[in-house]
């Protein structure tokens, strides 16, 4: 397990992967930034006055930083970063699923039908990804104690993860079969 902890090609790769992952965020709720408004207002925690200038700040937020993931001086500062913005996402979401409000949309990634649900998958994903914003924060890193052939191997993982995290959250938002009529029955 030493090799977890004392290789900083794995930390690089959880820098990259969140950095991502949040990239692929904010991008969509800055183009669209109604609709993120939307979201954030139903998810009813926030005092009505408070959603606008949340929804506006929380993508450029995501935004600088995964930027500044990627910047070796800010690293650690931006994994603490967002691991509170992953925990803060995580407590929304659990707060919502313990309503028994799972019709409302995540805002994480933005889909073209926008028809996701709300479940455990998320609450547990946001906790997840906060594990993995700790652990960049957690263990230092040198660049100059990476190896061409490590770094080329990290950032192959990273976007490997980033796109299967991205596969499975488009695979959670598809409508519920269950719940369609078929045209041709």
């Amino acid at each position: 397990m030493n090799w977890l902890i004392d290789d900083p090609t794995t930390a690089v790769l959880a820098s990259l992967f969140l950095a991502m992952i949040l990239a692929a965020a904010a991008i969509p709720k800055l183009r669209q930034p109604e609709e993120f408004q939307g979201v954030v207002a139903n998810y009813r925690l926030l005092p009505s006055f408070m959603v606008v200038p949340f929804a506006r700040l929380l993508p450029w937020i995501e935004l600088v930083c995964a930027a500044a993931l990627l910047v070796p001086p800010a690293r650690e500062i931006a994994a603490w970063v967002a691991a509170a913005l992953f925990v803060m996402f995580g407590l929304a979401l659990a707060i919502n699923v313990g309503r028994g409000r799972t019709h409302i949309d995540c805002g994480c990634v933005r889909r073209p039908t926008s028809m996701s649900r709300i479940g455990m998958f998320h609450v547990l994903r946001a906790i997840a990804l906060a594990g993995v914003s700790l652990y960049a924060a957690a263990v230092p890193v040198e660049v100059a104690n990476i190896s061409w052939g490590s770094a080329l191997m990290g950032v192959a993982a990273a976007t490997m993860l980033a796109l299967l995290y991205l596969a499975a959250d488009l695979m959670v938002g598809l409508p519920d079969r269950a719940s369609k009529k078929l045209d041709f029955e």
